[in-house]
């Protein structure tokens, strides 16, 4: 079954909070169906595994959230995801080199997702790197799921030195793509 660990979701409940406040994040969990209030328990447990489907339903109470203030704010969840857990209590996956956290990506995936993909990366100069995401069954991204990872590997790299990281999302799945590749670009590092 694939699964999320809880720091990720609780990142995104987080930044929901942060953003809206508390107040308006209650109100929109109380309209959600009753299969993904189930999904989304008062509070999520850092280090415990939850269904994947989590993100569904967290997408479900993003929504009308951000409906009302304009605009995808799915990349703004992933770098707060990213922020959440790497200046957190699992600060010691950061590597303090853009290169050196690119190489440590597919521990980092397997570390807060089981059974949802294989990740690769690629080296593709000395300031840009490929991520490639093959999807298993039962773990179908969408749109929101790419644009969010964007922002998580993005902000990974730049909590590890890397400035103005730009991406890119070439291939995509939900496009009918094989795969999920994207293409994170940074000017020269300087230590």
């Amino acid at each position: 079954m694939a699964e999320i660990k809880g720091i990720l979701l609780n990142g995104w409940v987080k930044f929901l909070s942060n953003r809206y406040g508390d107040e308006a994040v209650a109100k929109a969990l109380a309209v959600l169906s009753p299969e993904d209030r189930q999904l989304i328990p008062i509070r999520f447990m850092d280090a415990s595994w939850y269904p994947y489907d989590s993100l569904r339903a967290l997408g479900n109470l993003t929504r009308p959230l951000a409906a009302k203030s304009g605009g995808d704010i799915s990349g703004d969840v992933g770098r707060f995801m990213a922020e959440h857990a790497f200046t957190g209590v699992y600060r010691s996956l950061l590597a303090h080199d853009p290169i050196k956290q690119v190489g440590k990506f597919n521990s980092i995936g397997t570390f807060f997702f089981r059974e949802t993909r294989t990740l690769e990366t690629e080296m593709t100069g000395p300031e840009s790197c490929l991520v490639r995401y093959r999807y298993l069954a039962g773990a179908k991204p969408t749109r929101g799921t790419c644009a969010s990872l964007i922002g998580f590997w993005s902000r990974s790299v730049e909590l590890a030195g890397a400035s103005k990281v730009k991406a890119v999302h070439p291939k995509c799945v939900t496009a009918g793509a094989d795969c999920c590749e994207f293409l994170l670009e940074w000017p020269p590092f300087k230590a």
